[in-house]
């Protein structure tokens, strides 16, 4: 690790080919995430579904003629970082990863994000699972920006008042103390108003099978920057 930057072991032969792969499979992630959206809010019809289905179904045919068993796991990127982009918070390649565009702050990580229907769960608000799994996110962040990437031990999050969709909300993480292998930290979720709608405090371990590889990190955590085009906000319902 060297400037806060995360280096595989696994050098890549041709970066500069991965590097296209990875912009199509993005692209391709964030077409299906805007699917996902539409197929929560559309008023079609019956005829209309019908056709649609139709028309994915043979999609995923396509896409299955060349696909892996199983998970994806940890690959190398074009940058040569270890990524795990199938994290449904933050992969590159899920097209269920909410839009999360995260700063470095002082003391620890702030993030932006607005979220759509697909996320919605009582009436007009962001499921409560997805909103402990942004703070779960942006606080094991900001320890893997220390240099302690660990995994979640406790994840206690309070819920002060409804998180709204189509909102510009922001979640900070910061780092309160690490002792040894374990890094506890605490964040909140503010809305425009400047009100707190979820806060927590966790604790993140590094795994015995991690710690002497300490400064190669197990996600996506090191993109601080939405891909170019993309402002970090979903479709609003």
């Amino acid at each position: 690790m060297t400037d806060g930057t995360f280096v595989s072991p696994y050098p890549v032969e041709d970066p500069q080919s991965l590097a296209e792969l990875e912009r199509a499979q993005g692209d391709l992630a964030r077409a299906v995430g805007r699917l996902v959206d539409a197929t929560v809010r559309t008023r079609q019809e019956r005829p209309v579904l019908d056709e649609v289905t139709a028309r994915v179904d043979t999609l995923v045919e396509r896409l299955l003629e060349q696909a892996q068993e199983g998970p994806l796991g940890i690959e190398t990127s074009s940058d040569g970082r270890l990524r795990d982009h199938a994290n449904p918070m933050l992969g590159m390649r899920n097209p269920i990863a909410p839009p999360l565009v995260m700063t470095d702050d002082e003391g620890g990580v702030t993030c932006t994000f607005s979220l759509g229907a697909a996320y919605e769960g009582p009436p007009g608000c962001v499921h409560g699972g997805f909103v402990a799994a942004v703070l779960d996110q942006v606080l094991g962040t900001a320890a893997a920006r220390r240099g302690v990437p660990g995994l979640t031990a406790y994840l206690n999050t309070t819920y002060r008042r409804p998180t709204l969709l189509g909102t510009d909300l922001v979640c900070r993480g910061r780092i309160d103390r690490v002792d040894g292998w374990k890094i506890f930290a605490s964040g909140e979720i503010v809305d425009p108003q400047g009100e707190v709608t979820a806060e927590a405090e966790a604790l993140f371990i590094v795994p015995r099978w991690a710690r002497e590889h300490l400064g190669t990190p197990t996600g996506d955590a090191g993109d601080f920057a939405p891909p170019a085009g993309e402002t970090g906000v979903s479709p609003t319902p």
